[in-house]
């Protein structure tokens, strides 16, 4: 007589079986799909891991992390700090400043581009399934990164948009049973250090900021190591290509620096750094706690993707439905993160909503329509296969 698995060991199992499969930054994948530039991305993430880390390094040599001096010695960094090389003086810390800037946008860009390729190419399938959930959870890492930086300069964007992100745990607190605790707004205390920013809250940032990503780099190369895995699975000519970007976006675009924060003087605008603008245009057309919990939604769908989307196929042109809804996620995350950013008045923002709605309800309905024809089309193949 058979044991009858229970849902622990069922469990034990499934994340056994998933994680011998897994692929943190595409040296499985990658090495499948050698000629496709789309799996560079994982080695890329590495590579400016690497350079965050060595590049933050020096950095922190020059940076004074209090709140009377950190914007000054920002300011020195860009403008004063310098280095003689052949008798030239170089701007070091120009250059460093830029490069560190770029490549975090840049290892957020390529972490959600990461995220994208595993959905339209259907690698989230089973049995992918966690190292679609690892890319994730990557992806919000990296925001982490960047918004932990974000306030350490100490200018008035960063400040203002530190005071609203350190708010959202807040929410907790809204919630039946455990908002009685103050769960939200202990765990604001413990992120700022108090109950407003000060100087704890910059060395609660800086710190964070600082260790994360070594330790994340860690984490990956443990697993490297116990895996025998190989690290960089791209091009040596795409890896030139990719950190001359880095370089020449420092050189055309420069840095910049806002404006020394005024903590008792607010901006007319305050906005989140970029990558936050999708969640800021759903506090504008919703109250504060719906604002925060339809942006988790939002999440957690997207992370349930392998165990919604059931259908075994993973060709594009047999997706319709998945394929429509994902371009039409990525269309909107773009022009919804531009309308929150340029547009102040919540009321011209709740106008969209008719037509997100509609968009949303188009596709749907033409994205069944087509998927059922896809159904419909292998079921006659699987007919007449077995007919022969």
């Amino acid at each position: 007589m058979t044991k009858k698995a229970t849902f622990w060991s069922s469990l034990k199992f499934w994340l056994k079986d998933r994680w011998a499969r897994v692929d943190i930054l595409d040296e499985t994948l990658g090495v499948k799909h050698r000629k496709n530039p789309a799996y560079y991305i994982g080695t890329f993430l590495y590579i400016g891991l690497v350079i965050q880390i060595i590049i933050g390094s020096i950095l922190a040599m020059y940076y004074i992390p209090t709140v009377e001096n950190a914007y000054r010695s920002v300011m020195y960094i860009t403008n004063e700090l310098q280095m003689n090389l052949f008798n030239m003086e170089i701007p070091i810390g120009y250059w460093l400043r830029g490069i560190h800037h770029y490549t975090a946008e840049a290892i957020i860009v390529l972490a959600m581009l990461r995220v994208f390729r595993f959905f339209f190419t259907a690698d989230f399938k089973r049995p992918n399934e966690l190292s679609w959930l690892l890319a994730i959870v990557f992806l919000l890492i990296t925001t982490v990164f960047g918004f932990s930086g974000y306030v350490l300069v100490i200018d008035q964007v960063g400040y203002w948009a530190t005071i609203i992100g350190t708010s959202f745990p807040t929410v907790l607190d809204y919630f039946p049973v455990i908002g009685q605790f103050n769960i939200g707004e202990l765990i604001q205390f413990i992120t700022r250090g108090g109950t407003v920013l000060n100087q704890n809250s910059f060395l609660r940032f800086y710190a964070l900021h600082y260790t994360l990503p070594i330790l994340v780099f860690f984490a990956i190369e443990l697993f490297y190591y116990f895996r025998k895995k190989r690290r960089i699975n791209a091009p040596v000519v795409s890896i030139v290509v990719f950190i001359a970007i880095l370089l020449l976006l420092v050189q055309f675009l420069g840095v910049h620096t806002h404006d020394p924060a005024t903590p008792e003087v607010p901006p007319d605008h305050i906005l989140p750094d970029w990558y936050f603008l999708f969640v800021y245009y759903f506090l504008k057309i919703m109250d504060f706690v719906g604002g925060i919990l339809f942006s988790v939604g939002i999440l957690f769908f997207i992370a349930l993707v392998p165990w919604i989307e059931r259908n075994p196929y993973t060709q594009a042109r047999k997706r319709p439905l998945w394929i429509g809804l994902g371009a039409l996620g990525v269309t909107l995350f773009a022009l919804l993160s531009y309308r929150s950013a340029v547009v102040t008045d919540a009321a011209i923002i709740r106008s969209d909503i008719p037509f997100i709605v509609l968009a949303y309800g188009v596709v749907i309905g033409v994205g069944i329509i087509l998927q059922r024809k896809v159904y419909l089309n292998e079921a006659k193949k699987g007919r007449l296969v077995h007919q022969k």
